[in-house]
């Protein structure tokens, strides 16, 4: 079990299944409105989840609430 203040600095995201096998990083960063992810290495620069928390904590919890799902696999790599 993940503890409730984890900070995840980075995570890999794919979705479950052998049709869809690639897999997405994910990095906590700090805009001026809040904190949030952004996918790493897209091909224009990285791009920022649509959503702010006030703490990287939320900003954890968020994260893994929205990959909690059966059709996620999530994996914290740092």
């Amino acid at each position: 079990m993940i503890e409730e203040n984890i900070i995840i600095h980075k995570a890999e995201v794919s979705t479950k299944g052998e049709k869809y096998s690639g897999i997405v990083s994910l990095i906590l960063v700090q805009k001026e409105d809040g904190w949030t992810y952004e996918v790493e290495n897209m091909a224009h620069g990285n791009l920022a989840l649509t959503w702010r928390t006030k703490s990287p904590e939320k900003a954890s919890g968020k994260l893994r609430d929205i990959y909690k799902d059966k059709v996620w696999n999530f994996k914290i790599v740092d």
